[in-house]
């Protein structure tokens, strides 16, 4: 194997807990507080169980095949079908990346520079990104190593520095318009943690003595990107009240316009600016990494047209943002429309049913040889 893909079990979990996490602490809150309002802050613990058989389901076919990525083994299961089921998941890992550039962009010019075409931006940003997934899966995961742990320190700092201005009664009363609000938001959280199937993609590389250790470190990456979806929903609308909130486009970034150290360091929200930027950094990284390298999986290329590839597809993903959602409208909607439940559908219902179905061919080949040794 190459050792530019080979990580650790650690390494691996980090990668999904940091790529992911980003949608639920930046990207996706208003979504979620205008689909269940005041009870949204509980849909990722009610979630919870779901994705955890979900994660466990990933994981346990990662076993049944050593070494191959989610692309190798589903032709092996699903026989024929499972090259467009294959096919399906490279779309839903291009979007990602599609969706993160763009929604990046958006906020550097809606807070930040505002004189500054997106598409300057974003071509800017994807030519760093490119250069990070150019060196291979063990170098993203590198990179995450150390951005990992300062986003989370960044993350307590706010928390904290907000601490004061939160009332939490605006989180009560509960179910005050029955379970429909709760629902509506699990649904939309199921599409989140649906990005962890990129676990199915990256386990195959994690060195062989480690992969027994990656159901634990799953589940408490998966615990992570709760906690950080949880936090911020609750903190927007213990801030701001969910009427607010759910007005407003980026109710993370307004908790930093409140914080400062002291008087010499009044503005922390540049701070925010590293936050984004580093956890979108690794996000686009990895998905575009493994969308790469699936898509030369699944069309038999030759590891060497992995690299032209991956610069063409990173350089037709920044066109793809600038012209595919002509207004931010039309970007919401698809986002909660259709990215999300393609999320809940890919990355949380079908992998139990993979695993089904696995199991069941499994069955089917032992008990032929059990026959075949008794005749």
């Amino acid at each position: 194997m190459n050792k530019k893909w080979q990580i650790s079990a650690l390494q691996a979990a980090m990668l999904v807990a940091g790529a992911v996490s980003l949608t639920g602490h930046a990207l996706a809150v208003t979504f979620f507080i205008q689909a269940g309002g005041r009870d949204s802050w509980m849909a990722g613990l009610v979630a919870m169980p779901i994705a955890a058989v979900a994660v466990w389901s990933m994981i346990r076919l990662s076993q049944f095949h050593p070494g191959q990525s989610l692309v190798e083994y589903l032709p092996r299961v699903l026989g024929y079908a499972g090259y467009p089921v294959a096919g399906l998941y490279l779309i839903y890992y291009l979007t990602t990346v599609v969706f993160t550039l763009r929604m990046t962009t958006d906020w550097m010019v809606d807070s930040i520079l505002m004189q500054t075409p997106s598409w300057v931006l974003g071509l800017t940003y994807m030519l760093a990104v490119l250069y990070c997934a150019w060196m291979g899966l063990d170098a993203v995961a590198r990179v995450n190593q150390f951005t990992l742990p300062l986003l989370t320190g960044l993350g307590m700092l706010v928390s904290l520095g907000t601490a004061q201005a939160k009332d939490y009664s605006l989180l009560t009363p509960l179910f005050e318009f029955g379970v429909g609000p709760v629902l509506s938001t699990t649904f939309l959280g199921l599409g989140y943690f649906g990005e962890m199937s990129v676990l199915m993609m990256i386990t195959g590389h994690v060195f062989p003595p480690e992969r027994k250790r990656m159901l634990k470190y799953s589940l408490l990456a998966l615990l992570y990107v709760v906690i950080t979806m949880t936090g911020p929903l609750a903190g927007s609308i213990a801030t701001l009240g969910y009427r607010v909130a759910e007005q407003m486009p980026y109710p993370t970034f307004t908790h930093w316009m409140m914080v400062s150290l002291a008087r010499f360091f009044e503005r922390t929200d540049l701070l925010a600016v590293h936050q984004w930027l580093a956890g979108a950094y690794v996000r686009l990284a990895l998905f575009l990494l493994v969308a790469v390298r699936g898509a030369t999986q699944l069309f038999g290329l030759r590891r060497a047209t992995g690299s032209p590839l991956l610069i063409g597809i990173g350089l037709l993903t920044v066109i793809g943002a600038e012209l595919l959602f002509p207004n931010k409208p039309f970007f919401d909607e698809f986002i909660r429309s259709v990215y999300l439940p393609a999320g809940a559908m890919l990355g949380v219902f079908v992998p139990p049913v993979l695993l089904t179905v696995a199991w069941a061919r499994r069955r089917h080949r032992t008990g032929q040889e059990v026959g075949r040794h008794g005749a």
